[in-house]
């Protein structure tokens, strides 16, 4: 479907406690940071979708695989911000990864690196909080770091069943792994989906790098964590301008569906 109208989506189908299968529509926003920056209409256009649909498609909650701006300023955080607002005003929960221009690492008015150091500035992620505070989540009951919500969790409940949905740092730190590994381990009973912005290659692939200025490699977060937990359904991400998808077994025999979207 034409991106203008629609984001990606995942159509679940699973069976419920009662044995009855269900499905429900997740609305996934791949990297929008060319709409932020030329097209709004485009993004206004999605997100209009989404309210209006929101009954017939039965939408539970939606989420963002980073990238949300292009560049790191007030102007494009504004028009997210904004874009976002009809979402809210629909009581429609989300949660947004954060991606590599989502902080510092990038310029506030260049796609290039932000002088300074790649590694720290990628941490720097005061405008996404800022503009997206804890508060603004309908649905969020715990962040990795106090103030910070690039590492946080989420629920919602759809099919008569419970979803946990997991955002993590652009190639998060250890700590903030091993932070989302408690978190399902708390949940064991709750299906849950990890977003994060970098982690499936073109060819469907897990990525063996951390993009050369990230903590773990995504490799790395699915041995130490993605592949441990037999509740882990869906890991969702974008980053790179393709699409694919992997599916794994993870070590209690569960199958792991894992999408890139950036389109």
């Amino acid at each position: 479907m034409k991106k203008y109208i629609l984001p990606a989506v995942v159509l679940l189908m699973l069976l419920n406690t009662k044995g009855r299968a269900q499905e429900f529509t997740l609305p996934i926003f791949p990297d929008t940071q060319v709409e932020v920056d030329l097209h709004m209409d485009m993004l206004y256009s999605q997100m209009d979708w989404i309210v209006n649909n929101k009954k017939k498609e039965n939408i539970p909650f939606a989420v963002h695989m980073g990238d949300i701006v292009n560049y790191n300023n007030n102007i494009h955080w504004d028009r997210a911000s904004l874009a976002f607002e009809r979402l809210d005003q629909a009581a429609i929960p989300y949660a947004l990864a954060n991606g590599n221009h989502d902080n510092a690492a990038v310029g506030e008015f260049s796609g290039s690196a932000a002088p300074g150091n790649t590694r720290i500035n990628v941490r720097d992620t005061e405008k996404y909080n800022r503009y997206f505070p804890t508060s603004r989540y309908r649905n969020i009951r715990g962040v990795f770091e106090k103030g910070r919500n690039e590492n946080a969790f989420h629920t919602f409940l759809a099919s008569g069943m419970n979803w946990l949905v997991i955002n993590l740092e652009f190639c998060p730190r250890k700590t903030a792994v091993l932070w989302a590994d408690s978190v399902t381990k708390a949940h064991p009973f709750y299906n849950t989906i990890v977003i994060t912005h970098f982690y499936l290659t073109p060819k469907g692939t897990i990525n063996p790098t951390n993009a050369g200025y990230g903590a773990l490699s995504p490799q790395e977060m699915y041995d130490l964590f993605i592949k441990k937990n037999k509740n882990i359904l869906l890991v969702l991400s974008g980053h790179v301008t393709e699409s694919s998808f992997l599916v794994s077994t993870g070590d209690n025999g569960n199958k792991i569906y894992q999408i890139l979207q950036d389109y």
